[in-house]
């Protein structure tokens, strides 16, 4: 009895892990890994030159910055305002055809995930078109 038990818990909850992870594959074509660090930096490892992915956090900027933004394209840098806060965008390589994208905002000097989030979706919507 209680081995029987136990193979259908097992069973109950691998059938829904492997759909997740099913999921998931197909909907990270692009994002290796994300993380969110201190409450408002979200940052994802790309599957995607550094140079594709600075462009498409540039083009998804203006569209969301009402203000002209600053741009540092040496190092792959740029702020503007969006909503009244301040969001960093930066954009490293980190392996062949590999970038880390990072994004953070604050709003009145306080962090602003909400934000930082947005922008980081919307970037990431850019590098799907």
């Amino acid at each position: 009895m209680r081995t029987s038990t136990l193979l259908l818990a097992s069973l109950l909850l691998a059938v829904p892990a492997a759909g997740c992870a099913a999921v998931a594959a197909g909907a990270a074509a692009v994002v290796i890994s994300q993380d969110v660090l201190d409450n408002n930096v979200y940052v994802a490892r790309l599957d995607r030159p550094a140079d594709i992915v600075w462009s498409s956090a540039k083009v998804a900027l203006s569209h969301l910055s009402p203000k002209p933004y600053d741009v540092q394209d040496d190092v792959r840098t740029a702020v503007a305002d969006v909503d009244d806060a301040k969001v960093t965008v930066s954009v490293d390589t980190y392996d062949l055809n590999r970038s880390t994208l990072r994004v953070s905002a604050r709003k009145y000097g306080v962090n602003n995930g909400e934000i930082a989030k947005m922008v980081y979706d919307r970037i990431l919507q850019e590098l799907d078109k």
